[in-house]
C-alpha cells in the first residue's frame, strides 16, 4: 500500500510540475494534494506566514471541510437528479454521507494522515454522523471527540505545535466567532427581499461572517504564534477573510486532483492545470499581503500567565453577553499588561550570548535595547543556521533591529548565517575587517545589510557605545599585510562594561595573536575553535581569562577544541565552556560579576551560577 501511494504521489508531482506555471505553485499544489511540503521555499512559507495564511501550506480542517462539504453536495444532487428511482427509497442524504466520509479520509490517508487532518476528519465524521442520523451535531462536542481519539491513538501528537494550534483555532472560530459576530449590529436577511438586494445582503453577511472567523482564529492563535514563532501576523485579519473562497476552492480541486489522479491519471489532468493557476493566484494574494506594513509584527515569547489571561479574556468575552462581553473586552488588554511581567526576568545592563550553530562563530550582545551581532556561523551545502538558529533566537528575545554586525572574516562558518539573518533584521551599522578580501561572501553580507553604514574597521578605529558597554576594536593591525591568510586578519572587539571585558577574537591563529595586545579579560572566546594553532602560551598568560567559550561543533571533523589547548586554560585557571556540549552560553553583567548559563535545545532549564570576576 505505501509503495503503491507512493507511485501514485510520484505520477501527481510529475504532473504538477509539468503543468504548473511556476515551481512555487507547484509546490503549492503539491503541498495540499499530496502532503509535499519538501518542495516548499523558505521565501515562500515565509510569504505565507507574514500574511496570516501559513496554515494554508498544511492539509487542516479548511482543506478536509471544504472537500467533504463539496463531495456532499455534489454526490446529494446527483443522486437526486441522475438516480431519481433510488432517492424514492433512500434519503439522498444517506447515500451522500457515506461517500462524503470515505472519500474524506481516503485523501487525508493519501496525504500522510497528519495530526491536523486526522482531526479535521474525525470532526467531520461526527458532523456527517448527525446529518446520517438526522441530528444536529455540537462543534465542540465534535472537537471533543476528536481530541480524545487523537489523544487515545497517538498521545504524543497533543505535543505538536501545529495540532495545537488546529484544534485552538477551531476552538475560536467556534466561540469567539458568533460573540465578534454579535458586535456588527447588521439586521438579518429578510425572506421578503429578493433578487439584487437579497443578493447584497447575503454578500455583506457572508464577508462580515468570513472577517469574524478570521478574527476569532488569529485573536486564538496568537499566543502560540508568539511563543513558538515570536511572530504576530496581523495581515491574517484581513487577508484570510479574503483570500477564503480561493482558498476553498484550491483546497477542493487539489484533494479531487488526488483522488482522480489516483484512479483515471488522465482525467487528472484539467483538474492539476486549474489547482496549480489557483496556487499561483493565492501565492501572489499571499506576497501582497506580506508586503503590507506591519504584516509581521515581531514580539517576545508570553509568559504562562499573560497566556492564560488573554485566552481567560477571551473566554470571558465569548461566554457573557450583553455590557457584560464589552467589559471583558476592555479589560483583556489590561489583563495580559498585568500578567506579563511577571514571566519576565529583569534583564542584565549586558547579556552576551555565544550561540550553539555547529563549527562557527555567531555571538549575540545586547545592552539596554542596543543590541550587536558577530558573525552568524553557516554550513557551506547545508542547513541555513542563520534562519533556523539566529533568527528565532533574535525574535524570542524580542530583537528586531540591530544596531551594529560585524563580520570577523570571510569564512563560511562565520559568513553565511550572518547574511540570511540581516536580510530580514534592519541593521544600522555593518564592521567588516580592513583588508579583507572583497569575495562572495563578503558581498552577500553587505548585499543583505540593506540601509546598513558599511565600515572596514582596523585597530584604532573609533569605538562604538553600545548602551551601557562598549566596542573596541583590537584588530586587525595596522601592518595587517605582514600576516597571512584570512584567519590572522580576523577582526578581533574588545566589549567593556564597567570591570567587565570580553574578547571576541575570531579565527586568529598564532601570527595574529603574537600582533594583538591585550591584557585579562573576563570572558574570552577562544581564538579558532579552539585549534592547537591557536591559543598560545602568550596569549593565554597575557588575558588570564576567567571563562572562556569554544565555538565548536558537536563530533567535528577537525577534532576542536584540542585537548591540550583545553588543558592549557583550565592550568591557567580558566572555566571553560563548550557550545557542542554546554548549547547556547549566555553571560550577564552588571559591571562587577558575570552570571552564566547554558541553553541546550530541549533542555528548558537554565543552568548557571553567579561568577565574580
Amino acid at each position: 500500500w505505501r509503495s503503491a501511494r507512493a507511485g501514485e504521489r510520484a505520477r501527481l508531482a510529475w504532473l504538477a510540475r509539468t503543468l504548473a506555471p511556476d515551481a512555487d505553485a507547484a509546490a503549492l499544489f503539491l503541498a495540499l494534494s499530496a502532503g509535499e511540503r519538501a518542495a516548499v521555499s523558505p521565501d515562500l512559507e515565509q510569504a505565507f506566514a507574514l500574511s496570516g495564511l501559513a496554515h494554508v501550506l498544511s492539509v487542516s480542517g479548511l482543506h478536509v471541510a471544504a472537500f467533504a462539504a463539496c463531495v456532499f453536495w455534489l454526490t446529494r444532487r446527483l443522486a437526486v437528479r441522475g438516480l431519481p428511482a433510488l432517492t424514492r427509497t433512500l434519503e439522498p442524504r444517506r447515500l451522500a454521507v457515506p461517500l462524503a466520509g470515505v472519500a474524506t479520509w481516503l485523501y487525508v490517508v493519501f496525504t500522510g494522515a497528519a495530526p491536523p487532518a486526522v482531526r479535521s476528519a474525525l470532526m467531520v465524521s461526527a458532523v456527517l454522523l448527525g446529518v446520517l442520523t438526522g441530528r444536529r451535531s455540537s462543534a465542540l462536542g465534535a472537537l471533543a471527540l476528536a481530541a480524545c481519539a487523537l489523544a487515545a491513538v497517538d498521545p504524543a501528537a497533543c505535543a505538536d505545535l501545529s495540532v495545537q494550534l488546529s484544534f485552538v483555532s477551531v476552538l475560536g472560530l467556534v466561540l469567539l466567532g458568533p460573540a465578534l459576530r454579535a458586535l456588527v449590529p447588521l439586521p438579518p436577511v429578510l425572506v421578503t427581499v429578493h433578487g439584487l438586494r437579497r443578493a447584497w445582503w447575503l454578500s455583506r453577511e457572508a464577508v462580515l461572517q468570513g472577517a469574524c472567523a478570521s478574527a476569532a482564529a488569529t485573536l486564538a492563535t496568537a499566543p502560540l504564534l508568539a511563543l513558538a514563532f515570536h511572530r504576530l501576523g496581523l495581515a491574517g485579519i484581513v487577508s484570510n477573510a479574503v483570500c477564503l473562497p480561493l482558498c476553498s476552492a484550491l483546497s477542493v480541486v487539489a484533494a479531487f486532483s488526488a483522488l482522480v489522479s489516483a484512479s483515471a491519471p488522465g482525467l487528472a489532468v484539467p483538474l492539476v492545470a486549474l489547482g496549480t493557476k489557483l496556487s499561483a493566484w493565492l501565492i501572489v494574494a499571499a506576497r501582497g499581503f506580506a508586503q503590507l506594513p506591519g504584516a509581521g509584527l515581531t514580539v517576545p515569547a508570553p509568559g504562562a500567565l499573560a497566556m492564560s489571561a488573554w485566552w481567560g479574556g477571551l473566554l470571558a468575552f465569548a461566554v457573557l453577553g450583553g455590557r457584560r462581553r464589552f467589559l471583558a473586552l476592555l479589560t483583556l488588554p489590561a489583563l495580559v499588561l498585568t500578567a506579563a511581567p511577571w514571566g519576565l526576568r529583569e534583564r542584565a545592563p549586558l547579556a552576551v550570548t555565544f550561540l550553539s550553530v555547529g563549527h562557527g562563530d555567531a555571538i549575540v550582545i545586547s545592552s539596554r535595547g542596543h543590541h550587536a551581532l558577530v558573525d552568524g556561523g553557516g554550513v557551506p551545502h547545508g542547513a541555513d543556521v542563520g534562519r533556523r538558529v539566529v533568527l528565532p533566537f533574535l525574535q524570542q528575545h524580542g530583537i528586531d533591529h540591530l544596531a551594529l554586525a560585524a563580520l570577523s572574516h570571510p569564512h563560511p562558518d562565520h559568513a553565511l548565517g550572518l547574511a540570511s539573518t540581516l536580510a530580514a533584521v534592519p541593521t544600522a551599522r555593518l564592521w567588516l575587517p580592513r583588508g579583507a578580501s572583497d569575495g562572495p561572501l563578503v558581498r552577500a553580507v553587505v548585499d543583505a545589510a540593506k540601509g546598513a553604514e558599511v565600515s572596514r574597521v582596523e585597530l584604532g578605529a573609533a569605538p562604538l557605545s553600545l548602551g551601557e558597554a562598549t566596542l573596541r576594536v583590537l584588530g586587525p593591525p595596522v601592518d595587517r599585510e605582514l600576516l597571512e591568510g584570512e584567519n590572522d586578519r580576523s577582526l578581533v572587539l574588545s566589549l567593556t562594561h564597567g570591570e567587565v571585558t570580553f574578547l571576541l577574537t575570531g579565527d586568529l591563529e598564532a601570527p595574529g595573536e603574537e600582533a594583538l595586545t591585550t591584557g585579562p579579560v573576563t570572558v574570552l572566546k577562544a581564538p579558532h575553535h579552539g585549534s592547537r594553532t591557536s591559543s598560545t602560551p602568550a596569549l593565554v598568560a597575557a588575558a588570564r581569562p576567567r571563562h572562556v567559550v569554544f565555538c565548536v561543533g558537536r563530533r567535528n571533523r577537525f577534532g576542536f577544541p584540542h585537548g591540550e589547548v583545553v588543558e592549557r586554560y583550565r592550568a591557567a585557571g580558566a572555566r571553560c565552556h563548550r557550545t557542542d556540549l554546554d548549547g547556547a552560553v549566555t553571560f550577564e553583567s552588571d559591571g562587577h560579576d558575570v552570571r552564566v548559563s547554558h541553553f541546550l535545545p530541549g533542555d528548558q532549564s537554565m543552568l548557571g551560577g553567579l561568577e565574580r570576576r
